[in-house]
This record gives C-alpha cells, structure tokens and sequence, in this order.
C-alpha cells in the first residue's frame, strides 16, 4: 500500500466554502475548528490557489514559527496587508524583517516600557473620568480610543486625541474592505480605482498617511530627539549613511501604531465583556485591586504585584486572541513531522482554535482566570498557547502589550464597573483582528473614587 502523500483533510469545495472564497471571514474559525475535530492535529486539503494545511498540535506550530525564514514566509494574508501597511516589520520577510526589527527593539526594551507606565496609567485616567456616572458607553470603542492615545503618546511622543475618531474610523474602513482582497478576485481590485471597495480602500489609507506624514513633518521640524521609535527611524541611515526616507518611516510608524494599539484595544474591549458576565472573577479581581493600590492608582511597579489581573488578561487572550489566525507560505521542501510540505504550500495555524484544544485545556471554553495561578498551565506545551505568535517573528511589543493591559484595566476598575446593556452573546469579527462583532454597549457604573496621585 503507497503512503498517503498528505494527511487527510476536507474535500476542496468543503474548503472553498469554509475559507471564504468569498470574502465572508466570520466563517473561518468555525470551519477551522471542525476541521481539527474532525481530523486531528494535521490536516490538508486542495486550494484552486495550491495545497492547504491546518494545525493544530503544538509540536508542529512550534516547528513552524521557528523554522528558517528562509523555507516559509508571511501567508497572503499579511502580503495583502502591505496596500495598507507597506513593508513595515509585521509583513517583511527575511531578512528586511531581522534588519527592521534590529533598528526598532530600543524603544521596546523593559526600562523603556517601564518608562511608559505612568503615561499609560494617566492617559487611562482621563478615560475613566471622561465617563459619566451611569453613562452608556460602546467599550470597545473606548478602548479602542484608549490604547490608540497611549501608543502615539509613548512611542511618538504624540497627541493624537483630535484624529482619534478620524483614526479610528479609518482603520474600521479598512478593515471592514480586507476580506474583498482575500477574495478570489481580490488582486483585481487593485487595478479597478474606481470599485467602491478600492475607493474606500484608497480613502482610508489616506487619512491615516495624512496624520503619519504630519507627525513626520513636525518631527523632522523641531529636529529634538526624544529617544522615542520615532525618532529612531528618522536617525537611522542605510550602509551609504543617507537617512530613511519618508515612505519607509511611514510604513514603520504606521504599522507599529496600529498593531500596537488595535490588538491590546480588543484584549480589553473582550476583558470587559468576561467580567461583565462573571460577578465572582470581577470581585476577585476587585479584592486584589484593594489589596495591592489600596486608595491609589497603579504605578510601575505594582505591575508585577497584579497578579490576578494578568490573569484575567492571558485568560481573555486565550479564548478570545486578538491575533487569532497566522500563516505562511513555503518557500522550499520544509519537514513537518512525518510529512514534507512542497513549495507553494500554505500553512495555518488558529490560536482561536488551539487555545480552546482539550488536549491541552481542562474546560476550554470556560473563563477561568484562576488556572493561570493554580498550576494548571505550568505543564502546557509551549505552543499550546502563542497569543504573540512566536520564533524570529514573536510579537516584538509583547511586554508593552502586557504592561498596557494590566495596568488600564487596574487604573479603570478601580474607578469603574461595566454593566451589559445586551447580555447575549457577542458575534466574533475575526478580520485582520479579532474584534467584537457589535459595539459592546455597557453602563458605567462608579466603583469610589481614587484622588489622582500628588
């Protein structure tokens, strides 16, 4: 008997239909997820574009985030990002990518984000006094609003507040357009300027360069260093010593204020939701908080003693990643296990799905933020869990992403509780992020106030 040249997988109009040939990306994750069960840790299947694969075993997604870059690269999804991204570090390949990490790691270093604590505890306590008491508020809008103010305030040393909407509904548009350019005639938008899809597009992605540019502008203006990321992409210089120019500094900026902003933004938005639904993890959490500031905001150093309120994070971001899907494209025979996947294969991996395998999890689908601190998850496999991703191309603000969400979700429930107006489920929108799928309309209910700190 020959050896299966692949392992099995769902027949390719089972595919088509399930991986949104059609641009509809809500059903992705439930195909996704059906398709573990049903065949296991690795599946394959048949593409019009060439041969797809789906894991979900830890072992082979580890294999994968750490192979060489130069046997996989970016999926197409993330290359499709680039009409709106550029080449900045989250859609380079090797080795642009190790080169662009290398020059923006500074302002990501511990003592710097340590730095960035106190702006991202004020910036959050202007947001909680912003609300009224037992005001409506969509949350995740307001932390949209949020993690966008204090990523332009600690890595350019900006305030963004008047564009905050105009940014905001920009990266909406945008994101709201992807799923057409995934679609099976996707590429042909971009030759088509005048399909409302491409203009919308186009619109979009003029506004935030108006505002990049701007910062780019005033920064190159007043020539004062600020030791912040921006000013480390206008003083660097290329092998000839000539400055980088401003398209590359946009793409930089650009990605890093939107990556750094929209996927902590939806970790909380889906944190407030958890807790909104769960009265005896949002007591625990209000007893560590009374524990460790007392009367008090947090500081910098409290980070390390909110320990309850980390877990309530890596749980959020368990169930529900803000990055909930990668891929990669091989590039040359690459070893997966037993199998050798051939050029041109892509290969997926959910952190949707594998953080919710019962190989790995005890209840899956429960929030238990306990099971952070209880042993529970000390045995897991190392990539039974990769909210950042991993290898070379790890999440480079991982510990920025960390310190911000800990310390605005202490600053605001020590002031704030979230009431459901909608108690029903909330619908995934799993774009390019996973975000509420409706605004998450909640009251605003004063927990006693905290005097602000002398």
């Amino acid at each position: 008997m020959t050896p299966r040249a692949y392992p099995p997988g769902p027949s390719t109009l089972e595919a088509i239909r399930g991986m949104a040939a059609g641009g509809d990306l809500s059903r992705i994750p439930g195909f996704l997820d059906a398709t573990a069960q049903r065949f296991g840790p690795i599946a394959s299947w048949r593409m019009p574009r060439g041969r797809f694969w789906f894991l979900d075993d830890a072992a082979s997604i580890e294999e994968l985030l750490t192979a060489s870059g130069f046997d996989v690269v970016k999926g197409r999804g993330l290359r499709r990002m680039r009409r709106l991204l550029g080449v900045g570090l989250l859609t380079s390949d090797e080795p642009l990518h190790l080169r662009q990490r290398r020059l923006v790691q500074p302002a990501f270093h511990r003592e710097r984000i340590a730095g960035y604590a106190a702006t991202m505890i004020d910036l959050s306590r202007q947001a909680a006094e912003s609300v009224r008491p037992g005001e409506t508020v969509d949350v995740a809008a307001l932390m949209n609003r949020l993690a966008l103010r204090i990523a332009a305030a600690t890595l350019f040393s900006a305030d963004v507040d008047d564009d905050a909407d105009a940014i905001g509904a920009a990266v909406t548009e945008a994101m709201d357009v992807f799923p057409a350019s995934l679609s099976a005639f996707g590429e042909l938008l971009d030759h088509l300027p005048f399909h409302p899809a491409t203009r919308r597009f186009t619109a979009a992605r003029a506004q935030l360069d108006a505002v990049i540019f701007r910062l780019v502008r005033e920064r190159r203006a007043d020539g004062i260093d600020r030791g912040d990321l921006l000013s480390i992409l206008l003083s660097s210089t290329d092998e000839e010593g000539a400055a980088m120019p401003d398209d590359l500094v946009r793409d930089e900026a650009l990605t890093l204020l939107l990556a750094g902003h929209e996927t902590t933004a939806n970790a909380l938005a889906w944190a407030w939701d958890f807790l909104s639904r769960d009265a005896e993890v949002a007591a625990r959490l209000g007893a560590e908080l009374d524990a460790v500031l007392g009367d008090r905001d947090p500081v910098a150093a409290d980070y390390q003693n909110l320990r309850y309120a980390r877990d309530v994070i890596a749980e959020t971001m368990r169930l529900r990643p803000p990055a909930w899907i990668l891929g990669r494209r091989v590039i040359r025979p690459f070893r997966l296990g037993a199998w050798t996947l051939p050029p041109g294969s892509v290969v997926l991996a959910s952190q949707l799905v594998t953080h919710r395998n019962p190989r790995y999890w005890k209840e899956p689908d429960a929030f238990r933020p306990e099971r952070w601190s209880t042993g529970e998850t000390e045995t897991l496999p190392r990539y039974a869990y990769f909210p950042f991703g991993g290898g070379n191309r790890i999440c480079i603000g991982e510990s920025f992403a960390w310190t911000e969400a800990v310390l605005v979700l202490a600053t605001l429930a020590r002031r704030l509780r979230f009431e459901a107006i909608d108690r029903s489920p909330v619908p995934l929108d799993p774009l390019v992020t996973l975000r509420p799928g409706r605004p998450l309309r909640m009251r605003a209910v004063p927990v006693r106030p905290v005097p602000a700190p002398a």
